[in-house]
C-alpha cells in the first residue's frame, strides 16, 4: 500500500498541534493564567468590575523576564472563576448565568485591549483564562473609584490608602473632567455607547488619572437604534441584594430609557444620565439612587429627582447636573457641554491642574509662566491633590533640563511628605536621571536635600545614586557645594557599610580639610571627623589626628582648634583614656599656648588635658577616673 505523504505530513501536523495545546491546557491548569506565571504578586489593592469581580493586585515582572519594563510595576487583574462557581452554586443560580457573565467580563478585557485613548485603561498583557481563573494586566492601578468611596467588597485586606480614605472637591473635580474627556473620546471618536458608567467601571490610577474601563456592556452608537440586536436589562420589581453575578449594570447609575421594558432607542445620553449620577454620588457622598435593583423605587425616585436632592450640590453645578439627570434624553448635556460647565471654567486650582495633565505638550515659555503662578498656589493643595495630581507631572518634567531649576524644588518639597515605600516607587525613578546629570545650583539643591533621600530610600539605592552624588559636590570647586556635602556626609556615612565609608568618603573629607582655604569647609570637615568617630576603627582615627596636626599647624583660628577639641573627646569617649594620652594629647598640648583662645575654650582644654594626663595616676593610684575628675573640679574651686 502506497503511503501518502502529504496526508501523513498533514496528520502529524494537528497531532503535534492537539498536543502542543493539550501541554498548554496542563501548564496553564497548574500555574495559572499566563499573567500568574509572568509577574510577582504583591499586594491587593484594590477591587473593580461588574459586582466587583476583579481582585486588583500591584504586581512586577518576574526576574530574568524578557517582558517589556514600560512601568516599574503593574496592576494584574484576577478573577477566581471557582470561588464564583462555587457560590453560583449556592445561590442558587443556573450554570448559563455564570457563562454568560464570563462572556460579559470577556467582552470587557476585549473591548479595553482595541480602545487607546489616554483617558481608557491601559492593557499590557490581555486577558487570559485557565479552567480556574481569569488574569490580564494592565498600567499600575491605585484603585477603583467604588474603593475610594469606601465600597471594599473582595478585597481580603483593605490598604492603608483606603482606609478612613476621602477625597477634596478638587480632586473630584478634576476626575469628573478627566472622565467627561473620555466620555467625549468615547462618544466622537470611538462612536461606542458605554451604559455601564459607575464607580466600579472608573479606575484612578497610580499616578492619580481617572479613567475608563468595565466595558463589558458596551454597544456601538451606530447600532443602539437596532432594538432586536440590543442586549436588554432586566431589573426586578423588588428589592433584591446586588446579583453575585450581574448581568446588567448597577440599576442605581442606569439611564431611565435602559430600564424601561420597552425602549425605541439608545444613545450616547444614557451615559451623561449615568455619569451624572456618578458626580452626584462623589459630590454629595451619597448615591443619587439606593434602591436596592428594585425598578418601582427606582422610578418612585425618578419622579422627585427635579425638586429634592441637590442642596449638597455647589450651586455653580446644580442646573448642569439637573439637566444631565433629566428623564428626557434629549435634554441631556453632551460630555464637551458638561465640561465647560462655570463648575470647571471658574476653578483656577482646577485649571492649573488641568495645565498640569498637558504640561508636556507646552512649550518652555508658557512652562516657565505656568510655574511661576503654581509657586504661590500649590501649598493651597490637600495632601492627596499634591500627591497624585501634581507630583506626576512635575516628575515627568524633571526630564527637560531647562525646567528642572523651577520644577525641582517643588518636588523635593512635597517629596518630604511621602513614606518611604511611596517614595522609592513613584518619586525616586523620577529623581534618579537628575542625580546623575546635575550639576551647579541643581546639584546644590540636591545636596541640600540629600537629607530626604537618606530618610526615605534604600541602602542599595544611597549606593547607586546619593554616594555618586555627594562625591561629585565635595569634588566640585564651589565651596558652598563642599560646606553643604560635608553637613550630609555624617547621616549618609550612618547608612552605610563602614568599608566603603573609609574607601570613598572619608578620603575626600581629609583632602577638603587640608586643601580647603575656606573657614566653612574646614570646620565642617572637622565636624564630621568628631561624628565619625564612632564609627571608625583606631587606624582611621591615627589617620584623622595626622591631618587635623596638619590643619592646626597653618590654622589656630578659634573655630578650628574648638573642633579640634571635639574630634579629642569623641576619641576619648570611643578608645578610652590611654589611647587618648598616647595620641590626643601630644598634639593638643601645643595648642594651650594658642592666643586665639578665649579664657572659657581654654578652660575647656585644660579640663580634656587634665583628664587624658590622668592616665598615669590611674595606672599606679586607687582612685578612678570619677575621683580624679571630682579632685580636678575641687582644685579648680
Amino acid at each position: 500500500m502506497s503511503l501518502n505523504m502529504k496526508t501523513l505530513t498533514q496528520a502529524l501536523a494537528k497531532t503535534a498541534a492537539v498536543i502542543e495545546k493539550t501541554v498548554q491546557t496542563t501548564v496553564q491548569e497548574v500555574t495559572g493564567p499566563k499573567p500568574l506565571q509572568d509577574y510577582d504578586l504583591l499586594d491587593q489593592i484594590g477591587s473593580a468590575g461588574p459586582g466587583l469581580v476583579w481582585k486588583l493586585y500591584s504586581a512586577k515582572a518576574r526576574s530574568g523576564s524578557a517582558l517589556s519594563h514600560q512601568y516599574p510595576t503593574v496592576c494584574v487583574w484576577l478573577l477566581d472563576k471557582r470561588t464564583l462557581s462555587e457560590a453560583r452554586v449556592r445561590a442558587g443560580l443556573s450554570k448559563s448565568v455564570e457563562d454568560s457573565f464570563f462572556d460579559v467580563v470577556r467582552a470587557d478585557a476585549a473591548r479595553l485591549v482595541r480602545l487607546r485613548h489616554p483617558g481608557v485603561v491601559h492593557v499590557v498583557q490581555a486577558l487570559d483564562e485557565s479552567k480556574y481563573a481569569m488574569a490580564m494586566v494592565t498600567e499600575p492601578l491605585f484603585a477603583s473609584v467604588a474603593n475610594a468611596l469606601g465600597n471594599v467588597d473582595n478585597i481580603a485586606k483593605v490598604p492603608k490608602e483606603l482606609k478612613g480614605m476621602e477625597m477634596g472637591l478638587l480632586e473630584v473635580k478634576h476626575g469628573l473632567l478627566q472622565i467627561a474627556e473620555s466620555l467625549n473620546f468615547l462618544h466622537s471618536n470611538a462612536r461606542l455607547i458605554h451604559r455601564a458608567v459607575s464607580p466600579e467601571s472608573i479606575l484612578i490610577t497610580s499616578s492619580g488619572a481617572w479613567k475608563l474601563g468595565g466595558f463589558g456592556f458596551a454597544i456601538s452608537a451606530d447600532q443602539s437604534g437596532d432594538v432586536a440586536n440590543v442586549q436588554a436589562f432586566h431589573y426586578s420589581e423588588y428589592d433584591v441584594e446586588d446579583s453575585l453575578l450581574p448581568l446588567q449594570p448597577s440599576l442605581n447609575y442606569t439611564a431611565p430609557e435602559l430600564v424601561r421594558s420597552k425602549t425605541s432607542s439608545v444613545g450616547c445620553f444614557s451615559d451623561i444620565f449615568s455619569f451624572g449620577c456618578l458626580a452626584y454620588h462623589l459630590i454629595a457622598c451619597k448615591p443619587l439612587f439606593d434602591c436596592n435593583n428594585n425598578v418601582k423605587m427606582y422610578m418612585n425616585n425618578l419622579t422627585y429627582l427635579s425638586s429634592g436632592p441637590f442642596s449638597s450640590i455647589p450651586a455653580e453645578l446644580v442646573p448642569d447636573l439637573q439637566k444631565m439627570l433629566s428623564a428626557n434624553e434629549t435634554s441631556r448635556p453632551t460630555a464637551l457641554d458638561f465640561m465647560s460647565s462655570p463648575f470647571f471654567r471658574n476653578d483656577t486650582r482646577l485649571r492649573a491642574l488641568r495645565f498640569l495633565d498637558h504640561m508636556l505638550e507646552r512649550d518652555n515659555m508658557q512652562k516657565s509662566e505656568f510655574l511661576k503662578a503654581l509657586s504661590d498656589m500649590w501649598k493651597d493643595f490637600d495632601s492627596r491633590v499634591l500627591r497624585y495630581k501634581v507630583l506626576p507631572p512635575l516628575c515627568a518634567e524633571l526630564r527637560n533640563m531647562v525646567m528642572q531649576p523651577m520644577i525641582l524644588p517643588m518636588v523635593l518639597t512635597i517629596a518630604e511628605s511621602q513614606d518611604k515605600s511611596d517614595f522609592e516607587l513613584s518619586t525616586l525613578p523620577a529623581l534618579v536621571p537628575v542625580f546623575s546629570t546635575a550639576a551647579g545650583e541643581t546639584l546644590l539643591l540636591l545636596v541640600k536635600h540629600a537629607d530626604l533621600i537618606i530618610n526615605k530610600a534604600s541602602q542599595e539605592h544611597l549606593v547607586s545614586h546619593l554616594l555618586p552624588l555627594l562625591v561629585r559636590a565635595y569634588d566640585d570647586n564651589d565651596a558652598r557645594m563642599q560646606e553643604e556635602g560635608l553637613k550630609r556626609t555624617v547621616s549618609l556615612a550612618r547608612q552605610l557599610d563602614v568599608q566603603l565609608v573609609k574607601q570613598a568618603i572619608l578620603p575626600r573629607v581629609h583632602g577638603l580639610a587640608l586643601k580647603t582655604t575656606v573657614a566653612a569647609v574646614r570646620v565642617n570637615a572637622l565636624l564630621c571627623f568628631g561624628d565619625m568617630v564612632q564609627v571608625l576603627d583606631k587606624h582611621a582615627v591615627l589617620e584623622i589626628l595626622q591631618t587635623i596636626q596638619r590643619c592646626t599647624a597653618v590654622d589656630r583660628s578659634a573655630p578650628t582648634l574648638m573642633c579640634t577639641l571635639g574630634v579629642s573627646n569623641s576619641i576619648l569617649k570611643k578608645f578610652g583614656l590611654e589611647f587618648a594620652a598616647e595620641h590626643v594629647l601630644p598634639l593638643l598640648s601645643p595648642l594651650l599656648v594658642a592666643q586665639q583662645l578665649n579664657v572659657q575654650q581654654f578652660a575647656k582644654y585644660m579640663l580634656f588635658v587634665r583628664i587624658s594626663s590622668g592616665i598615669t595616676a590611674i595606672s599606679y593610684s586607687p582612685f578612678g577616673l570619677s575621683d580624679l575628675i571630682r579632685n580636678d573640679k575641687k582644685q579648680r574651686e
